[in-house]
């Protein structure tokens, strides 16, 4: 199933940084509750949100609507409801009745794995993504960025992207290279930014500037609440629940893997071209292991 947030979830998205606390709190209800906005009563979903009804009109006026019928009626038209249950019920992964505690946690994160994957690619923004390809097949230059956990992904992400496109850099702070990357940004270039709860201070300033720059952000969060979020053109949202104290970067993987691939088979014969290429530096000068 596909679930588009619509316009009035992309506008409370933009609009969340400078909205005032009364605003913010009522903002991060719906934003986290979609199915209510369509189904539920604006006093029913006042009541569950914690605040007056009047906050709700009040919020849906700040983000350019006319009033909060016309901001639920967006929401009414995009979500597809057949979806509620499901978003509103998913649970914590299932503990198998095993013989032995190993058991018992392989199969919680095996559920959890399966359950962030199947809940991304179910309920991706296929529109969204679409723009991020074609943007990133079009750009000058591609950054990607991200900081500390995210980093790795990140950093598997530009690899890969980099053998078919010698277009593509990956934001690190190093020896002051970052700084050399970022100042020439234009609205040419786009930037794939990811980051997840905590979201990290150097990608949301890399982000930041970006945008001041005019170049594209294409954001890889874990909530629509998150500055990252808020500063970008395409949100793809990732799910990263886990059974342990660590956050999930299964679902994160597997959208940086598609991604990729699509990219790649967009840009098609010079792309596998460019990727058979780098694949026969590589083995004549030995980064291969052989025996």
């Amino acid at each position: 199933m596909r679930i588009n947030f619509g316009a009035g979830a992309d506008r409370l998205t933009r609009a969340y940084p400078t909205l005032s606390p009364s605003l913010k709190k009522c903002a991060t209800y719906l934003l986290e509750h979609p199915i209510e906005v369509a189904t539920l009563t604006m006093r029913q979903v006042a009541s569950r949100a914690g605040v007056p009804p009047s906050t709700m009109t009040r919020l849906a006026r700040a983000v350019g609507f006319s009033g909060y019928a016309s901001f639920r009626d967006v929401y009414r038209a995009s979500i597809n409801r057949q979806c509620a249950d499901r978003y509103r019920k998913a649970g914590a992964p299932r503990h198998a009745v095993g013989e032995t505690d190993l058991d018992r946690t392989l199969d919680a994160f095996q559920q959890s794995a399966l359950h962030n994957v199947n809940t991304l690619f179910d309920e991706l923004d296929r529109e969204a993504l679409e723009r991020a390809v074609r943007a990133l097949a079009n750009a000058r230059q591609i950054l990607v960025a991200g900081s500390l956990e995210s980093y790795s992904i990140a950093n598997y992400f530009q690899g890969v992207a980099s053998l078919g496109f010698r277009n593509w850099q990956l934001a690190a702070r190093h020896n002051g290279e970052l700084a050399c990357l970022i100042e020439p940004l234009t609205e040419t270039d786009v930037i794939v930014a990811i980051a997840f709860r905590p979201w990290a201070n150097d990608t949301i300033q890399v982000v930041r500037h970006a945008q001041s720059c005019g170049s594209r952000v294409i954001g890889i969060t874990d909530l629509r609440t998150s500055p990252l979020a808020a500063a970008s053109d395409d949100i793809l949202l990732v799910p990263n629940r886990s059974p342990s104290l660590f956050q999930s970067y299964v679902a994160a993987t597997a959208l940086v893997e598609v991604l990729a691939g699509l990219v790649v088979a967009h840009g098609g014969r010079a792309a596998a071209e460019s990727i058979g290429h780098q694949e026969s530096i590589r083995n004549k000068s030995g980064v291969y292991w052989r025996e």
